[in-house]
C-alpha cells in the first residue's frame, strides 16, 4: 500500500513560518533563538505524525545498514533531526539573502567547480534533501556565475523578489517547475549556453510525469528516484555533477563530484545509462548520509511513495 505522493502534503504556514523564524533570529540573536525555538519545534514534532513516521523509517533503515554507528532509531534522534532542520531554515535564509562567508566554507574539491565555470560550458548539478542545499546555492557568490535552481514550491517568484530586495547582487534565481515545457527548455538551454549552472534535487519523484522514475537501492531498500534530472541533462547536452552540503562545527562542508560528461541515450536501451546514473547517485547519497545522518531532512514517505 502506497503512501501519499509528497506533493499532496500541505506547505503548512511555510511562508509565514520562515518570515517568523528570520525575524525571531535577528531580534533575539542566534543563541537565544535556539532556546526559544525548542518548544516550537517540539510542538510541530508532536503534531506532524507523517513527518515522524517518515523520519523513523529512515532511522530504522540507517541503523540496520550501519549497525556500528552511534545513530539510534528512537524519538530523541527523530526530534533532533526536526530541531536541526529548524536551525537549517535560518541558514537557508542567510545563504539566500546575505550570502555565506568564504571562511565558513570547506570546499576540498573546489577546483571541480572552477574547471566547470572556466570552461564556459555550464552544467547540471544534482543535489538532495541531505544537509543544506540552499547554502551551496551560494556557489554563485564563489564564482560570480548565475545559479538557476529548479524548485517545486509555488513561492519561487516571491523568493526571487525578496532576494533582489535584500541582496541585489545575488546570483541565484529560483525557477518554479511542475513539468518540462518547450519554453522552459529554451530558457535552460540558453542558460547552459551562457555557462550558467542549473541545480535540481535528485531525491523527489516528479509531480506530473507519471512513470518517470526508476528504483535504486538506498540504505538497503529499493526506493523510487526521478529520471527527470538525467533526461534534462541529455536534452541540454551538458555534464552532470552531484553536490552535497553538510553543516559542521566550523561552517559547511561542500562535496562536488562529476557524475558523467554526457548522458548516453542508446536507441536499443534508452534508459540503461539513466538507471546506472540513478544508482550511482543513490550510492553517493547513502555515503554522505553516513557522514551526517541527522541532516536528512525528508519528512515525506520516501521508500513507499505513490507513483
Amino acid at each position: 500500500m502506497f503512501s501519499l505522493h509528497w506533493s499532496k502534503y500541505r506547505e503548512q504556514g511555510f511562508f509565514l513560518g520562515i518570515r517568523f523564524l528570520f525575524w525571531l533570529h535577528h531580534r533575539i540573536g542566534p543563541y537565544a533563538f535556539k532556546v526559544t525555538v525548542y518548544p516550537v519545534v517540539l510542538f510541530y514534532y508532536l503534531k506532524n505524525r507523517s513527518g515522524r513516521k517518515a523520519i523513523r523509517e529512515y532511522l530504522d533503515l540507517f541503523s540496520k545498514r550501519f549497525p556500528n554507528s552511534c545513530t539510534r532509531s528512537n524519538w530523541r534522534t527523530g526530534f533532533q533531526i526536526f530541531l536541526n532542520f529548524s536551525n537549517s531554515a535560518i541558514e537557508k535564509l542567510e545563504a539566500w539573502f546575505v550570502g555565506v562567508p568564504d571562511n565558513q566554507v570547506n570546499f576540498p574539491n573546489r577546483t571541480v567547480l572552477h574547471h566547470l565555470v572556466t570552461s564556459g560550458q555550464g552544467g547540471l548539478i544534482i543535489g538532495s534533501h541531505l544537509g543544506n542545499l540552499e547554502v551551496s546555492r551560494a556557489l554563485g557568490s564563489l564564482t560570480e556565475v548565475r545559479v538557476n535552481v529548479l524548485v517545486h514550491t509555488k513561492h519561487a517568484v516571491k523568493f526571487n523578489r525578496m532576494m533582489k530586495m535584500l541582496n541585489p547582487l545575488s546570483q541565484v534565481r529560483l525557477i518554479q517547475v511542475t513539468e518540462v515545457s518547450p519554453a522552459l527548455m529554451m530558457h535552460l538551454s540558453k542558460a547552459i549556453g551562457c555557462g550558467e549552472l542549473i541545480i535540481i534535487v535528485g531525491d523527489r519523484i516528479p509531480i506530473n510525469s507519471v512513470g518517470r522514475t526508476c528504483d535504486a537501492v538506498f540504505l538497503g531498500k529499493r526506493a523510487p528516484f526521478p529520471q527527470g534530472p538525467y533526461i534534462l541533462a541529455s536534452l541540454l547536452k551538458c555534464p552532470i555533477y552531484t553536490l552535497f552540503c553538510l553543516s559542521s562545527s566550523t561552517g559547511y562542508d561542500i562535496y562536488m563530484e562529476k557524475l558523467c560528461d554526457r548522458v548516453l541515450m542508446k536507441r536499443n536501451d534508452r534508459e540503461g545509462h539513466i538507471n546506472f546514473l540513478v544508482s550511482e547517485f543513490a550510492k553517493r547519497l547513502e555515503r554522505y548520509c553516513r557522514l551526517a545522518p541527522l541532516q536528512w531532512y525528508n519528512f515525506y514517505p520516501f521508500w513507499d511513495q505513490q507513483r
